[in-house]
């Protein structure tokens, strides 16, 4: 099966200034941009949020993603970084 049809499983999730709505919708970017990613042979790709068609009406813009693809115990794991002002989040997660 192509990764853009697997399931983004998230393994770890550390936040701060950030709100729950505001999470779930980065969170949703995230699964998108590693989703998007997976099918090429990118390690490393660097996003402005404010460049994704739904960031405006979910608050989202003005975030700066870095993803990058690391292979651990024989599988790609994936782990994000927002980075806006003060607000920070960090993702872990896996394609299944």
């Amino acid at each position: 099966m192509t990764n853009r049809f697997k399931k983004a499983v998230i393994e770890d999730i550390a936040s701060h200034g950030i709100d729950e709505k505001e999470q779930s919708n980065l969170l949703d970017l995230f699964e998108y941009a590693m989703k998007s990613t997976a099918t090429t042979l990118a390690r490393e790709a660097r996003f402005d949020t404010s460049d994704f068609a739904t960031a405006t009406e979910r608050n989202c813009e003005g975030f700066q993603l870095t993803l990058q693809r690391l292979r651990i115990d024989g599988r790609d794991v994936w782990k994000g970084q927002f980075s806006r002002a003060e607000q920070q989040l960090a993702v872990t997660a896996s394609l299944e």
